[in-house]
This record gives structure tokens, sequence and C-alpha cells, in this order.
């Protein structure tokens, strides 16, 4: 089918008419009229870019003869005002001059806002560019992130994991799966964390309590089944962020919610020196572009240092990260550009062992890794190709977890044995050092190969992407470590936790091809923008067709409306399908005296692997209206999203039928001998976690954004947005309920009746964002306020009672049997004990940021988070409980402060 659908493709373009070719030539200077060395051009109508060379000039070929009169041009470079240009394609463009202002805030127009976009990636693509990116302020990339429409602007907190949701309120397992559905795209390499196994066996403890948790706070640092933690990811040497909410280009895949797109700085750039404190925390980075001599480019380089301490007063529990990278962007001619990039990273996320405590409690979680990365693009116009870009990638780090606590409980009987059937355990003592420890050493590797070519039929002017490209992950750490003799949990869940290597498993080999047509083209005298492509995966053994269309019609001057469509897939990670094995150990005889002690015990093993586990799937459609003129811009954006197969574990139970033992203590072998009654014994309540594809919601709501064309006289701007979310979950597995005392059911014993799932319900959220801009350019001075006002935040279950009645139970052999609604209304009902989680009042948080620029090279600026400290609080009499809830709101106000230094 593949070959057949290529095979019409170029043949249905070998008919392509050869259209008059329009050159672009020019160069582009700094404010001293010094040339500029790696600076970017761009054509969006083209999806064409090229860079300068050593002398600031360069030189593009455009297919416009039908185009139209006019083209815009794009032009950027790190540390500089970006310039947008319509050119005259009906006239020679071939002495085009550009001249790029440095950033600065005593310029008479800044942009320190995100943009919305349209594009061939998204319809509804926000913007950060570089001043965007600097006024956060941010530690790390979630603290730019929260400024999006629906998010809250908090202030930074680096001491927990960070992973993004988009478009989605559902909590639990619903966010592991959004969060593993958003791909972080750098500078065109997807960063991977499909090959993170930092977790305790799934079997025992389910997929989202398996994590390895601080012993002295609870939270935990490793990120398993779920996205990259962005607490790794600093800003200073990010130049633009493109945030995709939608749907994507076909030639992005592993993604169900989402994309963010980084491109970082490259190119001649002062050294420049930031620093942000706040509170406990501190972050510091220092940046450095360099030229090289005649066509060899510019090398970038970056460091960052930052810690943080959730309690300043004691230091116990620390974060740091250390951070490096160094890139180098070359153009070895017109027609063959290179970007090599190498990243060294490192954190420690540490809760020391507090001297006053007695149990001795240590946590720690460290990686260290490295990752480098080239992509080489090569012009040259051949029949089916203008452009070929190859990229390639490759990372290795090593993982750390580790936690420790002095126990003191009596003895317990306990068992590590890698086996099947009855044998005899041991007695451990009653105190000794618990540890747990796991060790990973991911290795991810990905390539790509894209072509493009551009061309017209008739009147409409293509740009047509077609490629392919494939992931590598694998995992070579010793994995989970067991020491027999202290285990920090005994018989936790009928369960003992044994070795297990990650080096057993197999890699994690995905694939994927890609066809999409960027087009432009009138209908009935309207321009038109669309981008229509396929994508053909090969994730997990199992292949996906995912089409995806964006279309944008521009109906005047003012006017113009945008749809979209697509379905996009992930695999599941190493973590996902193979999970350790699971043990069930069942004690059959606790026996202990003055002289002798005997712990018998039967163990079965039982595979969790998941090798056919699907990929989680997404069907999303988007309609945006957008208006604009000399004083307003208004976006309204609606849309759906239809998740599918999402990942979380679920209880199978196992029957056993063991026999029954006799004892007694021998005074001649000193020793507690055992024989077999001829009884037998059966256990229904044993068993463990799979992870399977059950996880099912739908999401739909809108985004109405507004932003008004500065005030002169006062120099202020304003812009608002409100975001409406309404998601609901759709599980279809029962929820097994375990009875005290089993019950007959047509002359069967049954242990287990099934249940309508119990978290079955729509979570509603409503919010808006009042934003201020005053900006006084002639001593370089910026306030911005930011107003976020919570409407509404409620969950409701699909049930209006407490009571519901059973749909099923659990037979002899574990297996699920239906039953009518009759012998339901027999069976004990299940109390849900339905509790009010709805917000009750209507509140707001403020937030203040100034920002003084000093001869163009100093910055000082100042944020205060929730700046009057306004921390409402609720009250309601709860019925279940008999009870008065008391319900706070917006954390307590937090100051942010830095310097930024240009030399």
């Amino acid at each position: 089918m593949r070959k057949t659908f290529l095979t019409l493709i170029f043949a249905s373009y070998s008919i392509i008419l050869c259209a008059q070719q329009t050159s672009l030539k020019g160069i582009v200077m700094d404010q001293r009229a010094k040339p500029l060395n790696g600076a970017t051009v761009f054509v969006g109508a083209f999806d064409l870019n090229g860079i300068t060379n050593a002398h600031g000039k360069f030189s593009l070929i455009l297919p416009v003869k039908y185009y139209g009169d006019s083209l815009l041009l794009s032009i950027s470079y790190v540390g500089k005002k970006s310039v947008e240009r319509w050119i005259n394609t009906r006239k020679k463009n071939e002495n085009l001059s550009f001249v790029l202002e440095d950033n600065s805030l005593t310029l008479e127009e800044i942009n320190v806002n995100q943009e919305f976009k349209q594009n061939k990636n998204s319809v509804s693509s926000i913007v950060f560019n570089e001043e965007a990116i600097e006024r956060v302020q941010a530690f790390s990339l979630m603290d730019v992130l929260n400024t999006l429409p629906g998010k809250q602007m908090t202030a930074p907190n680096i001491n927990a994991p960070q992973t993004l949701n988009l478009r989605n309120t559902l909590d639990g397992s619903n966010t592991l799966n959004n969060s593993l559905g958003i791909p972080i795209i750098m500078d065109g390499i997807r960063l991977s964390n499909d090959a993170n196994m930092q977790s305790r066996p799934v079997g025992q403890r389910g997929m989202e309590g398996s994590v390895l948790p601080a012993v002295t706070s609870g939270n935990t640092a490793d990120v398993p089944f779920r996205g990259v933690d962005l607490r790794e990811i600093p800003v200073e040497s990010i130049e633009n962020i493109e945030v995709i909410q939608g749907v994507a280009s076909a030639e992005y895949g592993e993604l169900t919610d989402g994309a963010i797109l980084i491109e970082r700085k490259t190119g001649n750039s002062p050294l420049h020196f930031t620093t942000n404190i706040n509170d406990g925390s501190r972050n510091y980075s220092l940046n450095k572009g360099f030229s090289l001599p005649k066509n060899w480019g510019g090398i970038t380089t970056d460091l960052n240092y930052a810690i943080s301490n959730s309690n300043p007063q004691d230091k116990v529990q620390e974060y740091r990260r250390y951070g490096t990278s160094l890139r180098w962007n070359t153009a070895a001619s017109r027609k063959l550009r290179n970007k090599l990039s190498f990243d060294f990273n490192m954190r420690i996320d540490d809760a020391k062992q507090d001297p006053d405590d007695n149990s001795k409690r240590k946590y720690y979680s460290k990686e260290i890794g490295i990752r480098f990365s080239n992509t080489t693009q090569l012009n040259y116009n051949t029949r089916f190709f203008d452009e070929i870009s190859l990229m390639f990638s490759y990372s290795i780090s090593k993982q750390e977890s580790f936690a420790q606590w002095l126990l003191n409980s009596g003895n317990k009987p306990y068992t590590a044995k890698d086996t099947t059937g009855i044998y005899e355990g041991i007695i451990l003592n009653s105190q000794y050092l618990a540890e747990e420890e796991i060790i990973g050493k991911p290795i991810t590797a990905s390539t790509s190969l894209k072509f493009t070519k551009r061309f017209q039929i008739g009147k409409t002017v293509h740009s047509l992407l077609y490629g392919f490209n494939s992931s590598y992950a694998n995992n070579g750490g010793r994995g989970i470590i067991s020491d027999p003799d202290r285990p920090r949990f005994v018989n936790f869940n009928d369960q003992n936790i044994r070795p297990y290597s990650f080096e057993l498993n197999p890699a994690l080999i995905n694939t994927g091809f890609y066809v999409t047509d960027n087009f432009h083209y009138k209908l009935f005298g309207k321009n038109v923008n669309s981008n229509f492509g396929v994508r053909f995966d090969n994730q997990n053994g199992s292949t996906s067709f995912q089409p995806r269309l964006n279309t944008r019609i521009v109906l005047d001057k003012r006017w113009a409306l945008s749809a979209a469509f697509g379905v996009a897939t992930k695999s599941p990670t190493l973590a996902h399908r193979y999970p350790s094995p699971s043990w069930i150990d069942i004690p059959l005889i606790i026996a202990q005296n003055t002289q002798s002690s005997l712990y018998l015990v039967y163990t079965e093993k039982f595979i969790t692997k998941n090798e056919n586990l699907k990929s989680s799937k997404s069907e999303s459609a988007e309609f945006n209206i957008e208006f604009k003129n000399s004083w307003i811009t208004s976006r309204i954006n609606s849309y759906f999203k239809n998740n599918r197969n999402g990942f979380n574990s679920v209880k199978v139970y196992k029957p056993f039928h063991l026999p029954v033992f006799d004892y007694h203590y021998d005074e001649g072998l000193n020793q507690i001998v055992y024989q077999e009654t001829g009884k037998y014994i059966d256990y229904y309540d044993k068993g463990y976690n799979r992870i399977e594809n059950i996880k099912n919601s739908y999401t739909y709501g809108f985004d109405w954004s507004l932003a008004f064309r500065e005030i002169k006289s006062i120099r202020t701007s304003f812009s608002t947005s409100t975001s409406f979310i309404m998601s609901k979950q759709e599980d279809k597995v029962l929820d097994i309920k375990d009875l005290s005392s089993p019950i007959q059911i047509n002359g069967q014993p049954v242990s287990y009746l099934l249940y309508q799932p119990s978290n079955q319900g729509r979570h509603v959220v409503l919010t808006s964002k009042l934003n201020t801009t005053t900006h006084i350019p002639s001593i370089g001075f910026v306030i911005m306020t930011n107003t976020d006002i919570f409407w509404k935040n409620r969950y409701q279950r699909n049930y209006n009672d407490n009571y519901r009645k059973p749909v099923g139970y659990l037979d002899a052999n574990m297996r699920q049997v239906l039953i009518n609604d009759d012998l339901a209304s027999s069976l004990p009902m299940r109390d849900l004990t339905l509790s009010d989680s709805q917000q009750r009042i209507i509140y707001m948080n403020f937030s203040l940021s100034v920002a003084k620029e000093i001869s163009k090279r100093i910055r000082i600026a100042v944020t205060a988070y929730n700046t009057f400290n306004m921390q409402p609080i609720s009250s309601y009499w709860d019925p279940n409980t008999q009870q008065e809830v008391v319900v706070s709101y917006n954390s307590p106000l937090s100051i942010t402060g830095g310097i930024s230094i240009k030399l």
C-alpha cells in the first residue's frame, strides 16, 4: 500500500509546470553597518530559509510566477530585533538591505509577549521570541509555558519534577499520558524519555505508584511513564519557542497532545551573564557566540547552574542542575549547511540525612548525560527535491535513585528467591538499615532524512516535504537492585522485590514515513493556505495511518478562518513494555520459638512484559476565527480531542489452590518440622498489576484572546484571554471490589464484585488572563502585570448518588461474569462517598514585573508573584464526613530578582 501511495504521488507531480524562478539577493547588517554572519532569512510562503555568509549576504531562489505581487521576508539573528518586510516580486530584488537593531528596552517598539502564529506546523501555534522568554525570569522552560492561556503564572519551583500538560483537566494517569504525548523538539531533534525505566515493580504498586519517592517528603524526582522533566531545560540559550496545542504537521511523530518546538541561539553574540534569585532558588547562566573566519560559521557556548532548597532554613532537600552546550553552525557554501551540537547535563535531587532523625532517612536521585546531534542540509535542485536534510542524534546517561530507612519493627518473614514452588524462606532481624536502589543507563538515538520540493501546478504553489525518521531506545542499567538482607518492604501487596536487570530487555525501535504538502492557492478570490499530509508509523510492531490537515482562508484584510483535523499516535516506552516480573509470595507457615524459626512460603512468578501493547492515539479537530483592525486583534480557537488507548495498570487476580501443613518443634533435630495434612486451601485475594491500553477520554474547549494596540498617551497596551476546558473520562475497565466475606451466587462462592468505574466523570475549568505592558523607551523601562482569574474549577462524577449496583463478579477462575439488573439488586451495593471538589468562590492572582535597562548592557528585573499576597479562603459543610472543610487558594507572595549583563 505504501509503495502504491508513493508511486501515485510522484506520478502526479511528474506533470509539474516549469515556473519562472525569481532570485532574492541581499545583505543583512547590524546598526554599525557590520555584516551579520549566520542571520536567518525566511520566506514562510515556501517554507524556505537561508543563512547569510561571512559577508552578511544571502541568495534565495523562488518559484513565484503565479503567486502574486509580494512576499513576506523575515530576518532574524540572535540578540537582534527581527525584521519583516514585504517585497515586490515583479521587480528585481538583488540588492536588498536589512539592518537589525540590538534587542533593547530603549527601542520604540518591543514585543515581550507571546504571539499567535499560523504556519505549516499548526493553525494555532503560540510563539515566544527571545524578548518574551527573557521577561519571564524563568528558572526552567516550565516557567515560560505557565504563561500560556489556561495556565497559571506561578513562582518558580524546581524542587519537584515539571512535566507539561496541554488541553487536559483530568489527573492521575491522564496527566502521565498527556505529558508523554507532548514531545520536546530541540533544534529539530526530539528529546526522548522512552528509555527511562527508573521505576519500582509495576506489578507490585501499579503504574502511578511505582516511582521511588523521597523518604523525607514523599516527592519523587524521576519521571518514567511520562514526558521530559522540564526542569532540565534552562531557557537562557533559547531563541524561539513554538507551542503546538492542536493538530501538528505530519512531519512530527510520536505525539498525541501537541508539541514544543525549540530553536536555540546561534551566531556571534556578546558575553551574556544572567542570574535570577527566588527565596531558596538561584539560577546562573553564561552565554557567548563567536564568529569563525571565512565561511566556517559560528560557535555558540552556554553554561548553566541552578540550585534550589525547598526549605532554605535547614537545606535538607536540595536540587542542583549543571549544564553546558556547544553549537557550531556553518554554511560551507550556498548549497551546503551544517549544525553540530554537543550537550552535557547533570541533575541531583538530594534529600540529606537529618542529624536529628533517628530513622536515618536519606534519598537522592542523580542523572548525568551527554547528547550530540548533527543536521546537514544540502540545496541541490533535481526533479524530485530541492533540499535534502539529514539529522542524527545520540544520547547516553546514567541514572541512580536511592533511598534508605532504619527499620525497627520486629522479626519479619521474607523471601527473595526467583523460583516457583514451595520452599523455606528466612526470618529477618528486627532492626536493619533498609535500602532501595535503581540504576539505569538510558541510551537513545534518532535519525531522519527529509526531502523538500517546491513547485507550481497551475496557479497553486506547493512546498512538498517527504521523508522518514527512526528512533532507538535502550537501557543498559543494572536495574532494580535488591539486597535480600535489607529489604525496604516485606510482603507488600503479597509481593517482595527481586533484582531485575534492565540490560536483559530488547531495544525499542520505531520508524515513520510522512508526506506533507504546504500549498497556497485562491478559492473564490480568497487566499488559502493549506497543509495536508499523511504519516505512517511503525510503533511497537504495529502500523498506524495518520492523516492531518490544516487550512487557513483569508476573507479580507480583517477576517480569517482556520480549521484543522488530525490523527496522531505515541508508542509505549520501555517502562511500559518491560516492567519487572511479579512474584506472588503466599505464607504457608510462620513459626518461631527461642530455639528455631520457620517460614514456609509458596512463590509463583508472573512475566508482566507487554510486547503487544498498542500505541496511544488521539483524534483532534480545531476551528479558529480571527479578526484584526488598526486597534484590536481578536482570535477565538475552539477544539475537540479524543484520546484512546492510553496507558495505565489494572489488577489481575489469580486463584491459588495450595496444601495445608502441620508443624511442630523437634527437640532432637532442634528445628521446626512440617508435613502436609492432605487438605487444601483456596486463595482468591492475590494478584498483580499489568499495564494495558485502558485510558480513554475526550476534551473540548475554546480560547478567546484579545490584544489592543498600545495607547500612546500612556504607553500601555492591554491583552486578555479566556480559556474553557472540559475533559471527560471514559475508561471501560470495571472496578473490582474485594468483599470482606464471600457470598454465594448461583451456588458458587464469590469474593469479588464488579462495578462501573468510580472515576468516570468530567472536569471543567474556566480561567481568564488580563495582561498590561507599559513601555517607556526613553528610559528603557517596562512594567508588566498579569492577573489570573479563576472562574470555575469543578469535577463531577457521572453518578448522581453514592450507591451503585454491581454489574458482575469474578468466578472461581478469576474470570469476569456479567449479571442482569435483577440479580444485581440482591447483591451488596458500593458506597462511592461522593466528595464535593468544586471551586466555591471566584478568585484571582495578581503578579507584577518591572525591568530597567542601563546603557543597553545591564538589565535589572523584579517579579512579584501574588503581589498583594491574596489568599482567599472558603469553607463548606461536608455531609459525608460531618465536618467543616476549609480551602485556601493561592500561594504566598514570592519575589524573583534578577540581573542581566552583556559585555
